[in-house]
């Protein structure tokens, strides 16, 4: 049985005074990144965070569930597409996030790190998203 706890995250947005750009930290001050529209390319949308959530919420929790499992991970990386289209009604949602992990474990032990990842992916905030938040992994022996 898993025993759960609340949990509070904290964020702080400041506009910089131009267009809808703004800058955001998280508790602590600690500066995270650059925001504004998503017609600006040098700035991270809404958006990009929505899929850089799903993103790093994988990326976080298989190495800590590896780790647990005293299964070492050799190389990890990932890219995540976020599909937002028109709805014709209410207007913009997303239709579908694909997060791509590409992990890198021992040769003979594919099998036991895509069940790892499996398991960390069920795990992830995608849960508590409205659209469909598939992943393509990709397990490379070293």
């Amino acid at each position: 049985m898993c025993n759960y706890f609340s949990l509070n995250y904290h964020t702080k947005h400041e506009w910089t005074g131009e267009q809808s750009n703004g800058e955001i930290t998280i508790k602590g001050g600690v500066p995270v990144m650059s925001m504004g529209s998503p017609h600006i390319p040098d700035r991270y949308s809404p958006e990009h965070l929505l899929i850089l959530s799903a993103e790093t919420c994988l990326a976080n929790v298989f190495p800590l569930n590896s780790s647990k499992s005293r299964f070492e991970v050799k190389a990890y990386s990932s890219s995540t597409t976020g599909e937002l289209d028109g709805d014709g009604k209410t207007g913009y949602e997303f239709k579908r996030i694909v997060i791509r992990p590409i992990v890198t474990v021992a040769a003979g032990q594919e099998p036991k790190g895509e069940r790892l990842l499996e398991k960390a992916y069920g795990l992830c905030i995608s849960r508590a998203l409205k659209c469909p938040v598939d992943m393509e992994a990709n397990i490379i022996a070293a």
